[in-house]
């Protein structure tokens, strides 16, 4: 199984690495993400899980129906799920947050 490389992503004000992807886990498949951040980032990041959507910029990898993995630069609103300090600095869990029709 191939993974997905860390780019240049921006969640909210914060600089760090991260992507979106397409989980075919639930139906409808929906958009998540992660997002890595500087551990002096932490509390900022923290203080986002399970408050109003923030604008997620860098890379959304989806995969075709032969397999190959395409990247495509978004900017996206995306809810905070998790947060946890890991060993490559702080890591934010995201789900991009369905845009309904008006």
């Amino acid at each position: 199984m191939a993974l997905f490389t860390h780019q240049d992503a921006q969640l909210g004000e914060l600089e760090g690495t991260g992507y979106l992807f397409q989980s075919k886990d639930s139906f409808p498949p929906s958009l998540q993400g992660v997002f890595f951040g500087p551990n002096e980032n932490a509390e900022a990041m923290e203080s986002l899980v399970d408050k109003d959507p923030v604008a997620f910029k860098g890379i959304m990898y989806k995969k075709n129906r032969a397999g190959q993995i395409k990247g495509t630069q978004v900017e996206m609103t995306v809810d905070v799920k998790q947060f946890r300090e890991v060993s490559m600095g702080a890591r934010a869990l995201l789900e991009v947050v369905e845009e309904e029709a008006s």
